[in-house]
């Protein structure tokens, strides 16, 4: 991935359409939404949902961000557990794949729950998942402009010879010292 920006959601939309050029024939979002929001023929191809859900922060050059993927499939009325637990666990080896290329920011997978059989025909697996390192540390153009006029010089003292009163004793200071 480019250099993202510093921006965790750009982080994480570029990852859900990482995977969407990757695998085609499967839908992405960022968007969750209940299952009573898609009609059978919407599950269909598999729906991979992608959900920030915090950061591990060593530093602000090297954050881990952590995500939620949900893997949905639908495998018609007639599927039997077994088939839907196999539909399951073909769309959660394509996550699996995905998360091997590090140019999506080295993607582990920490720990996966599936449906285990128990909501045939659909077929779903939760996958907690942790990506990076990034550099979320912010430009610094933030910074103030610097003066609008530089000095002539700059005089430096040793103790314990310092203040107004010894300036006479200051000697020039220049590239060289």
């Amino acid at each position: 991935m480019p250099d993202a920006s510093r921006n965790v959601d750009t982080i994480l939309t570029a990852i859900t359409e990482g995977f969407a050029q990757r695998y085609p024939h499967r839908k992405t979002t960022r968007n969750w939404q209940d299952r009573s929001a898609y009609n059978n023929r919407d599950l269909e191809p598999g729906l991979l949902t992608v959900i920030y859900t915090g950061e591990i922060p060593n530093d602000v050059y090297d954050t881990h961000i952590k995500m939620l993927v949900i893997g949905r499939v639908y495998c018609g009325a007639k599927a039997t557990a077994l088939e839907t637990e196999q539909a399951e666990l073909a769309f959660l080896q394509e996550w699996r794949e995905f998360c091997t290329s590090s140019a999506f920011g080295n993607i582990s997978t920490l720990s996966v729950n599936t449906s285990q059989q128990q909501e045939k025909p659909d077929g779903w697996f939760l996958a907690e998942c942790r990506s990076g390192p990034y550099d979320l540390a912010a430009e610094i153009d933030w910074l103030p402009v610097g003066p609008t006029e530089l000095p002539e010089g700059v005089k430096a003292s040793q103790s314990p010879d310092i203040g107004t009163p010894n300036e006479s004793n200051y000697f020039d200071v220049d590239e060289n010292f």
